[in-house]
């Protein structure tokens, strides 16, 4: 089965092309624009695997969270191309996703940490390495989420741009308990990875509606938050 999965919830456009488990071709591409970039990238994907979009038989999407617009414009196009000829989609967590970057890590638990912007980051906890999940994600304080780590300590690695812009604040907080590695690719959300987590869903009977399938933003956006105080 082909699947194309695409990420577009943090600066970077990532696609990968999967026959089942075996990876034919991924890319990344530092994004000014998710809506220009990410079907011109697919195409490039495709033609540099030597396929058609008419063999695409599965689509999977990052639903975030991550950024509000560009998590909205990857899900719509996959929406769009799995809509088009009725294939199965597949939405997946990025953090999930950034997680399973950790497999492998000398840890017991991996935490994907996306900087949120707003002295926040998008949150959660996998155990190692079965990676289940250990907490909801979620919008947190760095600070305060370090603090509460710190209650219960075990060796964690942290993975996501939240992880290397607080990468300080965890050392300090968590000491020797805290891994933030410092290899760039750790730290980028994989569409491979997303992919092989769609496929897993799939081998469970699972795909998700069209239409019903919405963002994961962890946090009410800029114009709720307007609404709300209006």
């Amino acid at each position: 089965m082909l699947l194309l999965a695409l990420d577009t919830s943090t600066a970077v456009t990532a696609v990968a092309l999967l026959d089942g488990e075996r990876l034919l071709a991924e890319r990344r591409q530092a994004s000014g624009g998710h809506s220009r970039s990410l079907l011109p990238l697919v195409d490039e994907l495709l033609a540099e695997a030597g396929r058609a979009r008419e063999e695409i038989a599965a689509v999977a999407a990052g639903v975030g969270p991550g950024s509000f617009t560009g998590v909205r414009i990857g899900l719509s196009v996959a929406k769009l191309l799995a809509f088009a000829r009725g294939l199965p989609l597949l939405g997946v967590s990025s953090l999930r996703a950034l997680a399973e970057n950790g497999r492998g890590l000398p840890a017991a638990e991996v935490c994907p940490a996306l900087d949120a912007l707003k002295g926040e980051v998008f949150s959660a906890r996998f155990d190692l390495p079965g990676l289940a999940a250990l907490e909801p994600e979620g919008a947190r304080a760095p600070a305060d989420w370090a603090r509460a780590l710190a209650a219960a300590p075990v060796r964690r690695v942290f993975l996501g741009s939240g992880a290397e812009r607080f990468r300080e604040l965890l050392a300090s907080a968590l000491g020797a308990q805290a891994l933030v590695p410092t290899e760039p690719e750790l730290h980028r959300v994989s569409a491979a990875a997303l992919g092989r987590l769609a496929l897993a869903r799939l081998a469970r009977g699972e795909r998700d509606d069209p239409e019903a399938l919405e963002p994961l933003y962890c946090r009410l956006s800029e114009a709720e938050l307007g609404h709300q105080a209006s």
